[in-house]
């Protein structure tokens, strides 16, 4: 029996299969580590992944080479790791809004901001949620941001840790 008991998806490129499997294998460790049966995850009708049989919270995040997942018991959680890549500066105008204005093109904040949203939208639930005008970043620190959400004349907070690893940047929420 192998490491992977789900069907593997077919017609994934092979860095795409290699995602799916890491993630699939992260899950299947948090899992072990806090006593939960792991039986396979399963997208909501957002695409938001779900542990099968569980009400536990989960995240993960890809950017190749590397990968992160994390699992809350009870609470939503975000995870995103992405790569400082000038493509964010090119991008900037579709995630950035006038609170964040003073980071543009300075790649590192730009990369920051990126997963703090990208923290903020998988919290949500990957429901519509526009990542300029709904979501906002407010540096605390050089390791704490804190993230807004605000829609439907609702305003929820978070606060988002992150951290530069290597030529990436990794942020989550609990």
């Amino acid at each position: 029996m192998g490491l992977i008991k789900e069907d593997v998806p077919k017609g994934l490129n092979p860095t795409r299969l290699a995602e799916w499997i890491v993630g699939r294998i992260l899950i299947q460790n948090l899992c072990a580590q806090f006593a939960l049966k792991y039986r396979g995850l399963t997208p909501n009708e957002s695409g938001k992944p779900f542990l099968i049989g569980s009400s536990a919270e989960i995240s993960i995040s890809h950017s190749f080479p590397m990968a992160a997942a994390m699992i809350h018991l009870h609470n939503p959680c975000g995870i995103d790791l992405e790569r400082a890549r000038n493509k964010l500066v090119k991008i900037q105008d579709k995630f950035v809004n006038e609170r964040e204005i003073a980071y543009r093109d300075n790649l590192q904040k730009l990369c920051a901001i990126w997963c703090g949203k990208e923290v903020l939208y998988k919290i949500y639930g990957r429901k519509k949620l526009s990542m300029r005008d709904e979501t906002f970043i407010e540096f605390e620190t050089d390791s704490v941001m804190n993230g807004i959400i605000q829609k439907d004349q609702i305003e929820l907070h978070y606060r988002i840790h992150y951290e530069a690893v290597r030529d990436y940047f990794l942020a989550y929420s609990l």
